[in-house]
């Protein structure tokens, strides 16, 4: 966890994530670089247990989401790429966007579809 606030950007971007997909949680961290990112996790759970957490970065100029390898317990605050998630296969989230709202509502649809994939299995 970092100690920067959230940007305006990530409030917004969380906002109205949180506004389409209740659940959904956020982690706020900031690179060597002192670049700032917040990871919006839901979590997917079954006889109250979590099975799989999806998740996704937002840095105020990208999105990169796919399934944790450890339901957030060793990757959260690492990069997607850095854990070896696959933003680019079928499962996967990888886009470039700027604007927060436009971000969330991405994000809202590719959780809405992952999501949808376990309930229904």
């Amino acid at each position: 966890m970092r100690e920067e606030d959230p940007t305006a950007d990530e409030e917004a971007f969380f906002a109205e994530l949180q506004r389409q997909m209740p659940r959904v949680m956020d982690w706020y961290h900031a690179d060597d670089d002192g670049t700032l990112w917040v990871t919006a996790s839901y979590d997917v759970a079954q006889d109250n247990i979590i099975r799989r957490t999806w998740r996704v970065d937002y840095d105020g100029r990208t999105l990169r989401g796919g399934l944790s390898p450890s339901c957030l317990n060793w990757d959260d605050g690492v990069r997607a790429a850095d854990a070896g998630i696959d933003t680019r296969g079928e499962a996967g989230l990888h886009l470039d966007v700027t604007d927060p709202t436009q971000a969330a509502a991405a994000t809202a649809e590719w959780f809405r579809q992952r999501v949808g994939d376990e309930l229904a299995s």
